[in-house]
């Protein structure tokens, strides 16, 4: 359970301010996210992906290698914020896998969308501020003087009361009304972190 989660942000800020790294869970605030979608490498080095941008000629500098077939790869940057004091923020990395999962989308999904659907993509990602998520964070150290890496490693939405203009569907998914600029309102469903798809909005008229 979530509430058995063992600290908040401001926990786990005094206890790496004395150099600690590792694995720590919190309970804590989506207040930002943004993203970055991009061509990398698909050449495998000791039996993993390079997955390290390419440039415009799909050239990887690292592997010295011109991608015929270049993947996708997606990162999420968010701000996550201190429940109990907002004051407290920290920027952590969320990369393809755990994206996927987190916004119920594939890399590939998330690529249609972003060229062929990009308000109901917004419309998706702002339904994921604000809420309360457990997050478990991979930290460490990059060099002895530089910042400390924020990764997630796992993130799940807090279950909550359902309030305003969301409502509880059947089946335990939530229903999120945002209006376009068409002045319709476009449902986006979003389901819990183990679902393996993402189903596309649906969109009905808005009744005066």
């Amino acid at each position: 359970m979530v509430d058995d989660f063992p600290t908040n942000l401001k926990h786990l800020r005094d206890v790496i301010q004395f150099g600690s790294s590792g694995l720590f869970y919190a309970r804590v605030r989506v207040a930002d996210l943004q993203f970055s979608l991009y061509k990398a490498c698909p050449l495998k080095r000791k039996g993993m992906l390079c997955k390290k941008k390419v440039d415009e000629e799909l050239y990887c500098a690292s592997c010295d290698h011109r991608a015929n077939k270049p993947t996708r790869n997606l990162y999420l940057r968010l701000e996550l914020q201190n429940c109990e004091d907002p004051e407290i923020s920290q920027t952590a990395t969320v990369f393809s896998a755990v994206a996927e999962h987190y916004l119920n989308l594939k890399v590939e999904q998330f690529a249609k969308m972003v060229e062929e659907q990009p308000g109901q993509l917004e419309a998706l990602l702002k339904s994921k501020i604000e809420q309360t998520v457990a997050v478990k964070l991979s930290i460490k150290a990059k060099g002895e003087l530089e910042p400390l890496d924020w990764i997630v490693v796992s993130i799940q939405q807090e279950n909550r009361e359902i309030e305003g203009d969301e409502e509880a569907s059947p089946d335990g998914q939530m229903n999120v009304d945002t209006n376009n600029e068409d002045g319709e309102i476009i449902e986006i469903e979003s389901s819990s972190v183990n679902s393996e798809a993402y189903s596309p909005p649906k969109k009905r008229t808005k009744k005066n």
